[in-house]
């Protein structure tokens, strides 16, 4: 390439644009074409399609580029690659920009094209520059200008192709609007957004000041200029880490270098986290922390290192901020500095002042951590950097919630003047308990008042530790009343709820909750063997075993889980047959029967799932205002048709729940979203489910899933609180992102990576532990076709740690349903994808005996036989790779027989005969 004339390269550009946008198939047809017109033409291209790998993009950013040639400044009306270079933008230390226009035809779009500078065009240079391109290559967020192309020009200059941003930076454009406090503060949240995704790809920007933060004619924020950026996954690299620091460190702006840059100490996420600190304080004062009259480079060291910036309160600048309105509730009124300090004093200080600390230690601990924080001042919630006062958590509270807390306080109020006249006669003992128990019920209306409210869990947090105070003093009197023992086991039900059953908003508390299960339970058992016939007894105990199933079956607990099931059907019955349920009672036991066939679903006894879900459906259908509850019925018979092998009959009733969720009213957003998520998440599984029991079209499968997934993180973010959202993430987050990681593997990365922040931000519980696992493992495929095979490496060895806390693994028995066989799995492909066939060969082997040991029924259980059938594939190909067919046909063998037995059971069944039909191919 490098003896090509750069003028002859610049004819054939186009020409091999045109080659390198085809298929192979295409490209092999246009190609004989090229050699009966133009065979010169035809030889050069076919020589240089030889060596594009070097020029391409991708390859460009893996390998570097070609030797250079002289290289020669760029000038206007300067053609590289599709791109017609017209003005310079601007130039730096790493080089310049130009605007350019892309003008091969193909679409009319403006970029800016990026330059190495002459000067760094060495090794060391054209490295940074390359790696600046590869940083930009694996980030994909609306807030973080885009990486359109990179190449080498005719002249032998690497450069990048980029988003055009044409705006103001974030500071001018704010002022010019003279933008709100909290006008400012959302624009800002959004650069933390793309700050935290460069995180989540490993990667430190290390130069964020107001030039690389700039805001588009749309309003929107773009993050520029990862010239400097680091990856965190090199630490340990001495050699990429000298070069960044001696490079970098002469590249970096010193006015917003962080303490640890200036002094050479190690850099980090929480580099990042002073560089937005000092952007938010010039966002909020218009002054630089460091302070206005620093003027030499001594000085600016010594104020950024050693000074303690003032408060953003005590160094406001006038004029710079219109109005409050959100915040103040004085609508289009101009903020004097006065009344802007107030309002940046406290909790704006404490968060600017955490960012700031000249200790990397003493900052947020990431930036969705300050986020947060934002989000909570935003909302009037109380922030994580200050104590949490009695008197602050209270004052914070009550802004949000002022008419059902000045409600709860005048019961609170009215109940005193009752206790105060308490005796010890038997009279007034009962007037106490009879207040007591007012109270307690009240505390729970509050609770369902304000539990779908975003940003709610602090406060029921503290309505639960009220309520159980309560309620653990009226049972330690209950003297046998069995009035007082039905009102005592409801409210500890009530408080369950709220601690950890995972089917409402919750606490994350499973532990606790079963607690407060088991003390209910106790309870409500003494009432019926007093009242066998009570139907609010008997109400109470069934709603007790159905939460208790639901713990039970969430840690795995399936003997107890069936028991606790059986027990709460047999209540629900008994409930029914009195003749005197009311049509909300109704709605509620129809909704617990789809909770037990769910919890039958996932122990896999489908054939037991479906009476109930069709006890639920009969009922609700008779109910013309549970409408919408219909649709959870039939999607709960959907997944138990589709684990029998009914794959038509699962897709037309999952698509008829679809159609009623549509429709139909439902009581509140929330609820809409809870439900529907269920129905969106088994519809995708039902088309395409990788690995699953599927129709096999994963394409279709992408839509529904990617609606759950959206659908869960919009709760979640609502909510940092709430432990059911993140796992909701976490299960529709491996179900796309599975389907993604052949396809677009970039794409399942970035869900992979959402799932796993949200799922650790839920309190620590098996559960969560056990997502976090399999999201870990499961993200190793894409990072693989990626060429990020260390950080795969990583994630895996990290997925095991986990299991290995929670003595999922080392194990002697492994089930096909388990995160241990993900994980597992995930390991042994890892070895075949570096290139160790036979270590990956012996991890199968190993896997494929503990799966054996652990008695799976892969015959019986249609669920189970297509990941068994994954083993024996994987194995026959290592076998045959390895040249040893006898192994190789031993497991094809078990492969074909598996799904024979199947075709004995269901002829003609499309599924089955799709695993055949693959497996003979095979």
């Amino acid at each position: 390439m490098s003896t090509l004339n750069p003028d002859r390269w610049q004819a054939l550009s186009p020409y091999l644009d045109q080659a390198l946008g085809m298929t192979d198939e295409e490209r092999a047809e246009w190609l004989t074409s090229q050699r009966a017109q133009n065979p010169s033409l035809a030889v050069q291209l076919e020589e240089l399609l030889q060596e594009h790998r070097a020029l391409a993009q991708e390859h460009f950013l893996e390998q570097g580029p070609a030797p250079p040639l002289a290289v020669q400044p760029a000038l206007p009306g300067q053609t590289v690659g599709p791109y017609t270079l017209l003005s310079p933008i601007g130039e730096g230390g790493m080089g310049s920009v130009w605007l350019a226009q892309r003008n091969d035809g193909r679409f009319a779009r403006r970029v800016a094209v990026k330059f190495l500078r002459a000067s760094l065009n060495g090794r060391n240079g054209a490295e940074r520059f390359k790696r600046e391109g590869s940083m930009l290559g694996r980030l994909a967020h609306p807030h973080i200008a885009q990486l359109l192309d990179a190449g080498v020009s005719p002249a032998g200059q690497p450069y990048l192709v980029l988003e055009l941003v044409e705006g103001p930076n974030i500071v001018e454009y704010c002022d010019r609007r003279k933008l709100s406090v909290e006008g400012r503060l959302r624009l800002f949240l959004d650069v933390l957004a793309a700050v935290a995704h460069a995180h989540a790809n490993l990667i430190v920007h290390r130069d964020l000041k107001p030039s690389n933060v700039l805001v588009g004619p749309d309003g929107q924020v773009k993050l520029l200029d990862f010239g400097i950026a680091k990856l965190l996954e090199e630490e340990g690299d001495a050699a990429a880490e000298t070069l960044l620091t001696r490079e970098g460190g002469s590249a970096l702006t010193p006015q917003f270098a962080a303490p640890e840059q200036l002094t050479g100490a190690p850099v980090t996420t929480a580099t990042d986290v002073y560089g937005l600190g000092v952007l938010l304080y010039l966002l909020l004062t218009g002054e630089h922390p460091a302070g206005p009259g620093l003027q030499s480079p001594a000085e600016l060291v010594k104020g950024i290192v050693e000074t303690v910036p003032p408060r953003p309160s005590d160094a406001v600048t006038s004029g710079r901020i219109e109005t409050e309105a959100a915040l103040t509730h004085a609508a289009k009124r101009a903020t004097t500095p006065e009344r802007l300090r107030r309002l940046l004093r406290g909790d704006l200080d404490t968060i600017v002042a955490r960012t700031l600390k000249k200790n990397p230690q003493e900052r947020f601990a990431s930036v969705s951590a300050l986020a947060d924080d934002l989000r909570r001042f935003l909302r009037h919630e109380p922030i994580t950097s200050r104590p949490e006062t009695i008197a602050y958590v209270a004052a914070k509270f009550l802004r949000r919630y002022w008419l059902p807390v000045s409600a709860a306080v005048l019961i609170v109020a009215s109940l005193s003047a009752g206790l105060y006249v308490a005796n010890r006669e038997r009279v007034i003992a009962e007037q106490r308990f009879g207040q007591l128990r007012q109270l307690s019920n009240q505390v729970f209306d509050l609770d369902k008042s304000i539990q779908n409210l975003p940003g709610s869990t602090q406060a029921r947090q503290r309505l639960v530790s009220a309520a159980l105070q309560y309620l653990d003093g009226l049972a330690a009197h209950d003297r046998g009343d069995l009035n007082l023992a039905q009102e005592i086991a409801e409210g500890y039900w009530h408080v369950a709820g709220v601690q950890g059953v995972p089917t409402e908003l919750n606490l994350g508390e499973p532990d606790k909750a079963e607690a407060s299960l088991e003390r209910a339970d106790a309870l409500i058992e003494r009432v019926l063997q007093s009242r066998p016939q009570s139907a609010r007894a008997l109400l109470c105990s069934g709603h007790i075993a159905h939460d208790r199933m639901i713990l039970a079956q969430e840690e795995h607990r399936n003997q107890d889980a069936l028991a606790y099931a059986h027990k709460a059907a047999l209540r629900f019955d008994a409930f029914l047959r009195l003749g005197t349920a009311s049509d909300h009672d109704r709605m509620d036991v129809a909704g617990c029967y789809g909770n037990i066939a769910l919890a039958h679903l996932n122990m896999h006894l489908y054939g037991e799932a479906i009476p109930y879900a069709q006890r639920l459906v009969e009922i609700l259908r008779s109910l013309p205002s549970a409408r919408y509850l219909v649709a959870g019925g039939l999607s709960l018979q959907a997944n138990a048709l589709r684990f029998q092998g009914d794959l038509e009959g699962a897709l037309q009733d999952i698509q008829e729940a679809r159609k009623i969720a549509d429709e139909a009213g439902y009581p509140d957003g929330t609820v809409h979203m809870i439900d529907e998520y269920g129905i969106l998440l088994r519809e995708g599984q039902i088309l395409g489910e990788d690995g699953g029991v599927n129709l096999g079209r994963p394409a279709d499968a992408i839509e529904p899933l990617q609606k759950a997934f959206d659908m869960a993180e919009d709760i979640a973010r609502k909510d940092p609180g709430d432990a059911v959202s993140r796992s909701r993430m976490a299960n529709s987050g491996m179900a796309l992102g599975n389907i993604l990681r052949q396809r677009d593997p970039q794409r399942a990365l970035t869900i992979y990576d959402l799932a796993l922040s949200r799922i650790s931000e839920a309190r620590s519980s098996l559960t969560a532990k056990r997502y976090q696992s399999s999201l870990l493992a499961n993200s190793s495929y894409p990072l693989c076709r990626l060429h990020r095979t260390a950080e795969a490496r990583r994630r895996i060895d990290s997925a095991i740690s986990i299991l290995k806390q929670t003595k999922d693994l080392p194990a002697e028995r492994i089930k096909l349903d388990s995160d241990a066989l993900v994980v597992s799995c995930a390991q042994a492909d890892y070895e075949l994808e570096e290139g160790d066939p036979h270590k990956a060969a012996e991890l199968f082997e190993q896997l494929l005996d503990r799966v054996m040991a652990a008695n799976p029924d892969p015959s019986s259980d249609l669920r189970d036989a297509p990941k068994l059938s994954r083993l024996y594939e994987t194995l026959a190909r290592l076998y045959r790779r390895s040249g040893d067919s006898t192994k190789a046909e031993g497991m094809q063998s078990r492969r074909l027989q598996l799904w024979q037995g199947w075709n004995r059971k269901l002829p003609h069944n499309h599924f089955v005969l799709r695993q055949i039909a693959a497996t003979m191919a095979n």
